[in-house]
């Protein structure tokens, strides 16, 4: 545990002390050094760990492939896009698959916690067999819509796997909530709902002071945010957490799981490098760009550069910069903006954020060659808000 919090803050430090490459990994190591805290602390009453034994590498496998389920959902509704991302393959393959093999286990280990604290909570039993025969169709149903109208039921991805989930679990005889409410037990659907708010303001937070991160273009709402995410998203993460509860419950109690453990895990293993492949070409937005790369420095700042051992444009000090490299890195970091942009703007005669105020949503659209305008309007807005200052 001390060795957890020890990472845990190190992490914060090492971000804002601007220390390559280990700023990049903000986001990683804090969720691995909290899942450490609370999983040690649950242990000392439990006297196991639940998250960190020898199942780890399995859970951090099947875990990213659950995320990638929602990853590639996504290159439909395009809800959410990545920004100063590695340019190192090999690098971003283990950077996805660290990020999101947190998933499950984060959730998991909070709602340990949750219940710990919460307790039994029993209610009147609710007969909810009858309804389960149409679940299947259900999600079926909610997929199609989601794929057929993701501008406006884009928030369907956080529900469409609850009623198929619900329904497997239930006729297999797994752990699931539709069980344990006939049963008048409500504690455990408590304890999973609030792991969702807790863990949705993690990510979130975290994310937010995050260098390599995602940003959202969800529609109807971008406003009203709390960190990056939309106010009306954090509903999505407390049903986010029953998917990824009756996912855990299905790959945990299955046999046929447990008799093909390694066959389970190369599949997850294969499917997310593929769902990596689409991300990559689909989802990210700008990577992060070599200082040594960056061809508006003047010959004597990057000299001064390479003396100072510094790899990426993130670790320079814009106060070390002539007034026009100093306005065209700001313009490379606005919200990740990147250096292929940058140098997009640059020959539109765009070298400034406040160059950059001026272009309208459908200008800056067609001088990066982006399709989806609420990506170009992140960056319009962002650009206006700083020229007002």
């Amino acid at each position: 545990m001390l060795l957890a919090a020890i990472v845990h803050v190190a992490s914060y430090l090492l971000l804002a002390f601007r220390v390559e490459p280990f700023m990049y990994n903000f986001y990683v190591l804090s969720w691995w050094s909290y899942i450490a805290i609370v999983d040690s602390s649950l242990a000392l009453k439990r006297k196991r760990l639940l998250v960190f034994n020898g199942s780890l590498p399995f859970w951090i496998v099947v875990s990213s492939a659950f995320w990638c389920i929602f990853e590639l959902v996504n290159l439909r509704i395009e809800n959410w896009y990545y920004i100063n991302i590695p340019d190192s393959g090999l690098i971003r393959f283990f950077g996805y698959l660290a990020a999101y093999g947190t998933v499950i286990p984060a959730i998991y280990v909070t709602r340990e916690a949750i219940s710990a604290l919460l307790g039994a909570v029993s209610i009147r039993p609710i007969k909810l067999r009858p309804y389960l025969p149409y679940s299947f169709p259900l999600s079926t149903l909610l997929f199609l819509l989601l794929m057929l109208f993701p501008t406006y039921l884009f928030s369907c991805a956080w529900i469409f796997l609850i009623p198929v989930g619900e329904w497997y679990c239930y006729a297999r005889g797994y752990s699931c909530f539709t069980r344990e409410l006939e049963q008048g037990k409500i504690g455990n659907l408590l304890s999973t709902l609030l792991s969702g708010l807790v863990c949705g303001f993690l990510w979130e937070s975290w994310n937010y002071w995050a260098i390599s991160k995602w940003v959202y273009t969800v529609p109807f709402f971008e406003s009203l945010k709390i960190f990056e995410m939309p106010l009306f998203g954090y509903v999505g993460f407390v049903l986010f957490a029953v998917e990824a509860v009756l996912a855990r419950n299905f790959v945990s109690e299955s046999t046929h799981v447990a008799r093909h453990r390694w066959a389970v895990a190369a599949i997850a293993l294969i499917f997310s490098s593929g769902s990596f492949a689409m991300i990559d070409r689909h989802t990210i937005f700008s990577y992060l760009a070599s200082a040594q790369g960056l061809p508006f420095l003047t010959d004597e700042s990057r000299e001064a550069v390479k003396r100072a051992g510094i790899e990426t444009s993130f670790a320079i000090d814009p106060r070390s910069l002539n007034p026009e490299e100093r306005e065209t890195l700001n313009l490379l970091h606005l919200r990740g903006l990147g250096l292929s942009n940058a140098i997009k703007l640059r020959e539109h005669g765009i070298r400034s954020v406040e160059g950059l105020s001026r272009l309208s949503d459908e200008q800056l659209s067609s001088i990066m060659g982006e399709a989806n305008p609420r990506r170009a309007r992140i960056y319009t807005s962002a650009a206006r808000e700083l020229a007002k200052r």
